[in-house]
């Protein structure tokens, strides 16, 4: 039974709080193209882009991580920009096994977001799926129409066949053609007004979720998370919506 005094899923976007951090860009030197892809795709979530150099110069082109003082993560900045670049590869992505995400974005634990379009949301939505293929569990993807889960459909083939338990939500206009997911197909707009990912895994260390309201057409605003507390209280909203098909 769905737990009444669980929010909407919309509501639960506007109650969840951002989480300051710094990202600091170390001897920089790449193109401006690329400055300016970083620089818009974390001007839009709670983090501050910096840029600084060593006195040796050395390394070059590394990013860190942190709150406040307090050192969380570093890596490449090779290895970000081909996470967050307009083509990223993980748009086109059919293999979870293969889906690479630097470490840091792992410390970036809560961030609200204002501003994604879907290829954004796509890549966000990786790193979940990603974990669901390595950790295991329930993964509940809301796709707005059954329909946008074709472009993604050999990935969500791989995790079923990988025993994630997959839980497709989204208008009813598109069949989709296996038994391996369990379909929740509502013509409601809390679900096709949305996007989430949500991982209840066995550990609440490792719950994860995407949430998002698509408030203008291909402009969503959201959050994503690690918190076991704000993920239960998505999953118990979630069971207002029953499964209406297979597995």
């Amino acid at each position: 039974m769905a737990d009444d005094a669980a929010p909407r899923l919309q509501d639960i976007v506007d109650r969840v709080d951002e989480r300051a951090l710094t990202l600091t860009l170390y001897n920089a030197d790449v193109p401006r193209s690329v400055l300016r892809d970083v620089q818009s795709y974390f001007e839009v979530q709670s983090v501050d882009l910096r840029r600084a150099a060593t006195d040796d110069g050395d390394p070059r082109n590394f990013v860190v991580l942190h709150d406040g003082s307090e050192y969380l993560a570093a890596t490449s900045l090779g290895s970000l920009y081909r996470v967050i670049r307009p083509d990223s590869p993980l748009i086109e992505a059919s293999d979870p096994g293969e889906i690479a995400y630097p470490e840091l974005f792992e410390h970036i634990d809560q961030s609200v977001f204002t501003d994604y379009g879907r290829d954004r949301m796509v890549v966000a939505s990786r790193e979940i799926e990603s974990s669901a293929h390595r950790l295991g569990g329930r993964l509940h993807a809301g796709f707005q129409r059954l329909s946008n889960l074709r472009p993604q459909y050999r990935l969500y083939e791989r995790l079923a066949a990988a025993g994630v338990d997959t839980h497709i939500y989204g208008r009813p206009n598109w069949t989709v053609p296996t038994d391996a997911h369990t379909i929740h197909a509502y013509d409601d707009e809390e679900i096709t007004d949305t996007w989430f990912v949500v991982l209840d895994a066995d550990d609440d260390a490792d719950k994860r979720a995407l949430l998002a309201e698509e408030r203008h057409d291909d402009q969503f605003y959201g959050f994503w998370t690690f918190d076991s507390d704000i993920v239960d209280t998505i999953l118990a909203r979630l069971e207002a919506f029953p499964a209406t098909g297979p597995a």
